[in-house]
Protein backbone atom coordinates (compact mmCIF):
# COMPACT_ATOMS: atom_id res chain seq x y z
CA UNK A 1 0.00 0.00 0.00
CA UNK A 2 1.49 3.20 -0.95
CA UNK A 3 0.81 6.16 1.76
CA UNK A 4 -0.69 8.92 0.04
CA UNK A 5 -0.67 12.89 1.81
CA UNK A 6 -3.66 14.34 1.41
CA UNK A 7 -2.67 18.45 2.10
CA UNK A 8 -4.93 20.00 -0.51
CA UNK A 9 -8.13 21.56 0.35
CA UNK A 10 -10.92 22.57 -1.97
CA UNK A 11 -12.79 24.38 -1.01
CA UNK A 12 -16.06 24.15 -4.27
CA UNK A 13 -16.87 20.54 -3.15
CA UNK A 14 -20.19 20.40 -1.41
CA UNK A 15 -21.64 16.93 -2.07
CA UNK A 16 -19.05 13.72 -2.05
CA UNK A 17 -20.21 10.19 -2.48
CA UNK A 18 -17.76 7.21 -1.61
CA UNK A 19 -18.36 4.38 -3.05
CA UNK A 20 -17.05 1.19 -1.28
CA UNK A 21 -15.58 2.62 1.51
CA UNK A 22 -13.23 0.20 3.47
CA UNK A 23 -10.88 -0.91 5.39
CA UNK A 24 -9.69 1.77 6.92
CA UNK A 25 -11.96 4.47 8.12
CA UNK A 26 -9.42 6.50 9.63
CA UNK A 27 -8.85 7.55 5.64
CA UNK A 28 -12.33 8.52 5.53
CA UNK A 29 -11.78 10.90 7.91
CA UNK A 30 -8.67 12.24 6.65
CA UNK A 31 -10.09 12.72 3.61
CA UNK A 32 -13.04 14.93 4.97
CA UNK A 33 -10.48 17.39 5.81
CA UNK A 34 -9.52 18.39 2.38
CA UNK A 35 -13.10 19.29 1.85
CA UNK A 36 -14.04 22.24 4.30
CA UNK A 37 -17.39 23.45 2.43
CA UNK A 38 -18.85 19.54 2.11
CA UNK A 39 -22.32 19.98 2.81
CA UNK A 40 -23.33 16.39 1.76
CA UNK A 41 -21.72 13.17 2.41
CA UNK A 42 -23.34 9.69 0.62
CA UNK A 43 -21.56 6.80 2.02
CA UNK A 44 -22.00 2.98 0.39
CA UNK A 45 -20.06 0.75 3.12
CA UNK A 46 -19.04 -2.50 2.43
CA UNK A 47 -17.91 -4.73 5.26
CA UNK A 48 -14.53 -5.54 5.33
CA UNK A 49 -12.53 -7.99 7.44
CA UNK A 50 -9.87 -6.00 7.84
CA UNK A 51 -11.57 -2.60 8.58
CA UNK A 52 -10.48 -0.78 11.63
CA UNK A 53 -12.20 1.32 13.70
CA UNK A 54 -12.41 5.00 13.51
CA UNK A 55 -11.94 7.61 16.54
CA UNK A 56 -14.20 6.60 19.18
CA UNK A 57 -13.87 9.57 21.00
CA UNK A 58 -16.02 12.81 21.30
CA UNK A 59 -14.02 15.67 20.60
CA UNK A 60 -11.07 16.15 18.04
CA UNK A 61 -7.95 17.38 18.57
CA UNK A 62 -7.84 18.93 15.56
CA UNK A 63 -11.51 19.19 14.46
CA UNK A 64 -12.19 18.71 10.88
CA UNK A 65 -13.74 21.90 9.97
CA UNK A 66 -16.91 20.42 7.74
CA UNK A 67 -18.20 18.73 10.91
CA UNK A 68 -17.55 21.93 12.51
CA UNK A 69 -19.51 24.12 10.44
CA UNK A 70 -20.75 22.82 7.22
CA UNK A 71 -22.21 19.26 7.10
CA UNK A 72 -25.72 19.06 6.88
CA UNK A 73 -26.35 15.53 5.58
CA UNK A 74 -25.46 12.41 5.70
CA UNK A 75 -25.97 9.09 3.77
CA UNK A 76 -25.16 5.71 5.20
CA UNK A 77 -25.96 3.12 2.85
CA UNK A 78 -26.00 -0.95 3.69
CA UNK A 79 -25.73 -0.16 7.47
CA UNK A 80 -26.05 -4.08 9.62
CA UNK A 81 -25.38 -2.65 13.19
CA UNK A 82 -21.78 -4.26 13.56
CA UNK A 83 -18.34 -2.86 14.14
CA UNK A 84 -16.80 -0.16 12.21
CA UNK A 85 -19.43 1.61 10.88
CA UNK A 86 -21.43 1.73 14.28
CA UNK A 87 -18.22 3.38 15.27
CA UNK A 88 -17.87 5.96 12.34
CA UNK A 89 -21.60 6.70 12.23
CA UNK A 90 -21.36 7.33 16.05
CA UNK A 91 -18.57 9.60 15.24
CA UNK A 92 -20.54 11.61 12.76
CA UNK A 93 -23.30 12.05 14.89
CA UNK A 94 -21.69 13.11 18.02
CA UNK A 95 -19.20 15.83 15.98
CA UNK A 96 -20.92 16.86 12.93
CA UNK A 97 -22.10 20.43 14.71
CA UNK A 98 -24.67 21.80 12.01
CA UNK A 99 -26.09 18.15 11.02
CA UNK A 100 -29.64 18.08 9.84
CA UNK A 101 -30.24 14.87 8.90
CA UNK A 102 -29.05 11.43 8.94
CA UNK A 103 -30.34 8.91 6.88
CA UNK A 104 -29.21 4.74 7.44
CA UNK A 105 -29.75 2.50 5.01
CA UNK A 106 -30.03 -0.96 6.36
CA UNK A 107 -28.92 -4.18 5.50
CA UNK A 108 -31.52 -6.68 5.36
CA UNK A 109 -34.99 -6.59 7.69
CA UNK A 110 -35.02 -5.26 11.26
CA UNK A 111 -38.21 -4.49 13.53
CA UNK A 112 -38.63 -1.48 15.48
CA UNK A 113 -37.00 -2.82 18.71
CA UNK A 114 -33.65 -3.38 17.02
CA UNK A 115 -33.92 0.34 15.33
CA UNK A 116 -34.41 1.42 19.02
CA UNK A 117 -31.31 -0.18 19.83
CA UNK A 118 -29.13 1.13 17.73
CA UNK A 119 -30.29 4.65 18.03
CA UNK A 120 -28.69 3.72 21.80
CA UNK A 121 -25.65 2.42 20.36
CA UNK A 122 -25.20 5.33 18.09
CA UNK A 123 -25.78 7.54 20.97
CA UNK A 124 -28.13 9.95 19.11
CA UNK A 125 -29.26 11.64 22.14
CA UNK A 126 -26.12 12.75 22.76
CA UNK A 127 -25.72 14.57 19.30
CA UNK A 128 -23.64 17.02 18.43
CA UNK A 129 -26.58 19.05 16.26
CA UNK A 130 -29.73 18.96 18.24
CA UNK A 131 -31.72 19.73 15.56
CA UNK A 132 -30.67 16.67 14.01
CA UNK A 133 -33.11 13.87 12.56
CA UNK A 134 -32.23 10.46 11.85
CA UNK A 135 -34.31 8.28 9.65
CA UNK A 136 -33.10 4.42 9.39
CA UNK A 137 -34.75 3.52 5.88
CA UNK A 138 -35.13 -0.24 4.66
CA UNK A 139 -32.66 -0.53 1.99
CA UNK A 140 -33.96 -2.13 -1.21
CA UNK A 141 -30.81 -1.04 -2.72
CA UNK A 142 -29.11 -3.68 -4.56
CA UNK A 143 -25.36 -4.36 -5.66
CA UNK A 144 -25.69 -6.05 -8.17
CA UNK A 145 -28.14 -3.68 -9.99
CA UNK A 146 -25.93 -0.90 -8.93
CA UNK A 147 -22.64 -2.70 -10.13
CA UNK A 148 -24.15 -2.91 -13.59
CA UNK A 149 -25.67 0.72 -13.66
CA UNK A 150 -23.91 3.56 -15.34
CA UNK A 151 -22.67 6.47 -13.04
CA UNK A 152 -25.51 9.03 -14.38
CA UNK A 153 -27.02 8.44 -11.15
CA UNK A 154 -24.04 11.14 -9.92
CA UNK A 155 -25.32 14.07 -11.62
CA UNK A 156 -28.45 13.82 -9.24
CA UNK A 157 -28.71 16.18 -6.35
CA UNK A 158 -29.50 13.34 -4.31
CA UNK A 159 -27.51 10.03 -5.60
CA UNK A 160 -29.41 8.11 -3.38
Amino acid sequence: MIVVSLTTTMHTVKVLALHHVGPDLYAVLDLLKCFPCLQSLYIIWFSHPLSKNVRTYVSLDDPIECLEHRLKKVALKIYNGKGPIVDFARFLILNAKVLERMEIGLDGNHDDEWMANEKRKLRVEDRASQDAQFEFKRSSWSFLAHMGANLHYMSKTDPF
